[in-house]
C-alpha cells in the first residue's frame, strides 16, 4: 500500500514536471508583445543585438526622446523581460521617460537555454544596449540587482539606480535542494529551460557577488533600494549587507512590511511613485 502511494505521488510529481516543461518559458514571442502593445495603442520597437557574442533581445517603447531620461529594466532568475511589462506599458512613466526592457543571457529570446553565470558579462552586455543613451536608471529585481550595480560601477552616463530585492550579499545566499533538480541526469530533462538556467546562475552567484565585494565603492550615484521583510527567496539581511558597502548619503532604503519577494508586481504603485521622483530629479539636472 505505501509502496503504491510513493508510486502514485512520483507519477505525479513527474506529470507535472513535464506540464511544466512543456509550458513553463516565462516570455512572450515577439508577436504576442506587439499585440499586446497595439492592444493598447502603444507603438513598441523590438531589437536584437549580438553583444559579446550572445543574441540579445531587448525592447523600447514609444520614439526616442534625446530629452528625457532613459529606464531601463532588468529581470531576474528565472525571467525575461516580460516581468516588466506592467512598467513599461503604463503611460505616465512613457511620458516621463524612455522605457527598455532586457533577456538576460539564456532566458526570453537571448540566447535561450545557455547560461552566462558572469554578473561582469551580463553588466558589459547590458550597457552595450544603453550606450547611445544618457541620463540613464537602472531598475533590477532580484538578480538584476547585482548586475545594474556592477553596471553602475563601469558606466559613467547611468545617474540612478533602483534595486528591487537584490540578491547581492555572499554571505546571505540562499540554496534551496530543489535545484538540484535541475542537475540530476535522471530530472534535468524534466525541468524547464529557465529553472535550468537559474540553478546555473545559482551554483555561480556567491563567488560572484564575491568579486563584487571591494568594487562597490566606486558607485557614487543613488541608490533606491526595496524590500519586503517577509522575502523567503532573497533574504532581507541583503539591505544591511548594501548599508555596509556604499555612502549612507546615497542609499535610501524602503520597506514593504509584511512583503515577499515578488514586490515588483504587488507594490507597483509605491515602486512607481519612487521612480516618478526619481525622473523628476534626473530631467532637472
Amino acid at each position: 500500500m505505501i509502496r503504491k502511494k510513493r508510486f502514485y505521488i512520483l507519477s505525479v510529481f513527474i506529470i507535472i514536471l513535464i506540464l511544466l516543461k512543456i509550458n513553463f518559458t516565462l516570455r512572450k514571442t515577439d508577436k504576442q508583445l506587439k499585440k499586446l502593445f497595439d492592444e493598447k495603442n502603444q507603438k513598441i520597437s523590438i531589437f536584437y543585438d549580438t553583444i559579446l557574442k550572445h543574441k540579445i533581445r531587448y525592447i523600447t517603447t514609444g520614439k526616442y526622446n534625446k530629452k528625457l531620461p532613459t529606464i531601463l529594466f532588468v529581470h531576474g532568475a528565472p525571467g525575461s523581460l516580460s516581468d516588466f511589462l506592467k512598467y513599461v506599458e503604463d503611460t505616465t512613466l512613457q511620458k516621463k521617460a524612455n522605457l527598455m526592457a532586457i533577456d538576460r543571457v539564456g532566458y526570453g529570446f537571448s540566447d535561450f537555454g545557455k547560461p552566462e553565470t558572469s554578473i561582469a558579462i551580463q553588466a558589459k552586455i547590458a550597457n552595450e544596449t544603453i550606450k547611445n543613451k544618457n541620463n540613464i536608471i537602472l531598475v533590477g529585481w532580484s538578480y538584476g540587482g547585482a548586475i545594474i550595480a556592477k553596471m553602475a560601477m563601469e558606466n559613467s552616463k547611468i545617474k540612478h539606480i533602483v534595486m528591487l530585492a537584490p540578491a547581492v550579499s555572499p554571505k546571505d545566499e540562499k540554496y534551496f535542494w530543489l535545484g538540484n533538480l535541475a542537475d540530476w541526469k535522471f530530472t534535468k530533462w524534466l525541468v524547464p529551460t529557465p529553472l535550468i538556467i537559474a540553478e546555473a546562475e545559482k551554483k555561480a552567484h556567491k563567488k560572484e557577488l564575491e568579486k563584487l565585494e571591494k568594487e562597490w565603492d566606486k558607485i557614487k550615484i543613488p541608490i533606491t533600494y526595496f524590500h519586503g521583510d517577509k522575502d523567503f527567496l532573497v533574504p532581507y539581511k541583503n539591505m544591511k549587507y548594501l548599508k555596509t558597502k556604499v555612502d549612507s548619503s546615497l542609499l535610501k532604503n524602503i520597506t514593504f512590511k509584511g512583503r515577499n519577494h515578488f514586490i515588483p508586481f504587488t507594490e507597483f504603485d509605491r515602486i512607481k511613485v519612487e521612480i516618478i521622483k526619481i525622473l523628476n530629479n534626473t530631467t532637472n539636472r
